[in-house]
Formats: structure tokens, C-alpha cells, sequence
């Protein structure tokens, strides 16, 4: 076994205490009832659901933090810090994230597609 010199143990001292970067999600639920079938489409009319601030280790990796808001808001959250969310979701009555609902992570909005996500411009919300 060997022993982390004193530079190794200062970097990790300094990476656990440095803040980790926080993205901004904002949750919009689609009102057309047919937005399951066609999904998302431009000019849909989207409501806030939700907003909330999460940890992002690095940049570009929406697609991971995608699949974290869709598993939070589908009641099976995959992570230890959307357990919160996912109850408060559900404390509000609100349905599942489903096709054709869109999910900003800062200025980036997606649409839940049926598989996956689609990367779209900005709504007019």
C-alpha cells in the first residue's frame, strides 16, 4: 500500500472543499393532452411545474442530469439529492414527466421525446 504524498492529499482536500458548479432546472408540463402522442411541438403552451437547483460535476453532461429530472419526477429518483424533489413533485399532485414536456437546465431546454431527449430553442413561457 502506498501513502498519497502531501500534494495528492492537498488536491483532494481542496477539490472536496471547493463548491461544486449548480445548474438551474425548470420543469414545464405540457397542457395539450395529446403532447404523449405527438409530443413536443413549437408553440405548445408549457406551464411551470417546477424549479430547483441541482450539482453538476462538470459541463455537458445534460444528458445525465436529464435522465436524473426524468427519474425524480417519474417517483423512482436515482440519486440521494432528488428524493426531495421527487416528494415535492408529488406533494403538489402533479402527473409524471412524460412526452412532450420540456426541461431547461440553465438556458438549454430539451423536450422528452419517446426515447430520450430533443434538444429544442427556447420556448415562448
Amino acid at each position: 500500500m502506498h501513502r498519497p504524498s502531501t500534494r495528492q492529499l492537498r488536491d483532494a482536500v481542496q477539490r472536496w472543499l471547493r463548491p461544486q458548479p449548480r445548474v438551474i432546472v425548470a420543469v414545464f408540463v405540457n397542457t395539450d393532452p395529446l403532447a404523449l402522442l405527438d409530443g413536443y411541438s413549437p408553440g405548445a403552451q408549457l406551464v411551470l411545474a417546477y424549479r430547483y437547483t441541482m450539482a453538476a460535476a462538470s459541463a455537458g453532461e445534460d444528458r445525465m442530469l436529464l435522465e436524473r429530472v426524468f427519474a425524480a419526477f417519474n417517483d423512482h429518483p436515482v440519486h440521494p439529492d432528488d428524493q426531495q424533489h421527487a416528494d415535492a413533485w408529488a406533494a403538489k399532485r402533479l402527473r409524471s414527466l412524460s412526452v412532450g414536456d420540456v426541461v431547461a437546465i440553465d438556458d438549454r431546454y430539451y423536450a422528452c421525446a419517446s426515447v430520450g431527449w430533443t434538444s429544442i430553442p427556447a420556448p415562448g413561457v
